[in-house]
């Protein structure tokens, strides 16, 4: 069965799956997606949820299939009750990279993030040219590598606990390829679970995450890489992508998009791309994403832009008189249905609405076809309506119209 299509939810490009092009990539055997709209996702303007509301985030995170999420060191409280839902959902504490600079630091950090129910604490270290400040704004006077040679002993005292240790090295793109080698093989070695590559700023192009994961990949083949990308460029969720190809098996997105900022990968998009063009099961049924989204806007305060890709209201829109032509093929204009992502499709009108797109509008509200001649004239009063109002129509306004039309 061809991997590309499948019929009446999606048709994708074949090359997506052509032998020769997938060659060029070093894709993992298979890849977690983990979300992290509970911690990034927050840092968002406006924005301050209350204990309930990140609990039932939480749950409904769980309920579309969300197998790992990131939560802040800071609200233990918060994590303690996500984990009584007792939902499966495995949680990752980040904490500060002071937190890595001693072993005592360390333990009291996993003592507190284990004790609210965390599976997985991060140690973030700070060894790029930029943020290697932190450490001395807090007093430290340490070179490069004895904050590091201090984090990989963090990691062992950690790992004596049980903890799944993820250790994430800040901006990975401005920091020489042989220094994020000897970072991420020394803190492997010193038995962290997990390494997370952060890109901090997006200041660089997929390919160049690509390049970066597959070398840092040559020295810890066996210790699975995270991404965490963002969208200052609009590049956030090509960056996970290239990150993919070059070996990551961890993926991150926010529902929405949300997060610091121009914010990161847009969950949606990124579980709908990684299942469609790269064929991974995410385990994250593409039905709950609509709803996922909605939910968030609603409770965050930060209303859908109806613009983004596959669960904003404009997703699944066509106003232009051709894409009606073959109404009843739902892949004339799109490569997949909006079913697929638990969307639906509507037509909008604008100045280049005609009398097949009044005709599909019309078979959409439930109120059958209509004679071309009407439908021509009830366009003709649509544009004008439009250069009047300057904005959409209703749904009652279009019928108004459609009723101030006479028929033969």
């Amino acid at each position: 069965m061809a991997r590309h299509v499948k019929e009446g939810l999606w048709e994708v490009s074949p090359y997506n799956f052509d032998p020769g092009i997938r060659g060029q990539m070093e894709l993992p055997a298979k890849v977690t997606i983990m979300d992290v709209t509970l911690r990034e996702g927050r840092q968002v303007e406006g924005v301050s949820l209350g204990l309930d509301d990140v609990v039932e985030v939480a749950r409904r995170l769980a309920e579309a299939g969300v197998p790992l999420i990131e939560m802040h060191h800071d609200e233990p409280e918060e994590m303690r009750e996500v984990k009584k839902l007792g939902t499966g959902v495995k949680i990752m504490a980040l904490v500060h990279p002071l937190a890595a600079v001693s072993v005592e630091k360390a333990m009291e950090a996993v003592d507190r993030v284990r004790s609210a129910g965390a599976d997985i604490v991060c140690f973030a270290f700070a060894l790029s040219n930029h943020h290697f400040a932190t450490y001395k704004l807090a007093g430290l006077d340490i070179s490069r590598e004895k904050a590091l040679e201090l984090g990989c002993k963090a990691v062992e005292a950690a790992k004596k606990t049980g903890i799944t240790v993820s250790c994430n090295l800040l901006d990975i793109a401005r920091v020489d390829l042989a220094w994020l080698k000897t970072q991420a093989k020394s803190l492997a070695d010193a038995g962290t679970d997990i390494i997370r590559v952060d890109d901090i700023c997006a200041p660089c192009m997929p390919t160049v995450v690509k390049h970066l994961v597959r070398e840092v990949k040559k020295v810890i083949p066996n210790t699975p890489i995270d991404i965490h990308t963002h969208n200052d460029y609009g590049l956030a969720t090509a960056l996970q992508l290239g990150a993919l190809e070059g070996g990551a098996e961890i993926l991150e997105g926010s529902v929405n998009g949300l997060g610091e900022r121009s914010g990161i990968p847009n969950l949606a998009e990124l579980v709908t791309i990684v299942e469609l063009f790269y064929g991974f099961e995410t385990g994250i049924p593409l039905d709950k994403l609509r709803s996922l989204s909605e939910f968030v806007a609603d409770v965050f305060n930060q209303p859908l832009p109806p613009s983004l890709p596959i669960v904003g209201k404009r997703a699944f829109a066509h106003a232009i008189e051709g894409h009606h032509f073959f109404s009843d093929d739902q892949l004339w204009h799109t490569s997949i249905t909006p079913k697929l992502v638990g969307h639906r499709e509507y037509v909008p009108f604008c100045h280049y609405s005609g009398p097949w797109a009044v005709r599909h509008k019309c078979v959409e509200l439930g109120l059958g076809d209509i004679p071309v001649d009407v439908a021509r004239q009830v366009a003709e009063k649509v544009r004008r309506e439009l250069r009047l109002r300057r904005t959409g129509l209703s749904d009652e306004v279009f019928k108004e119209i459609l009723r101030s039309v006479p028929r033969r």
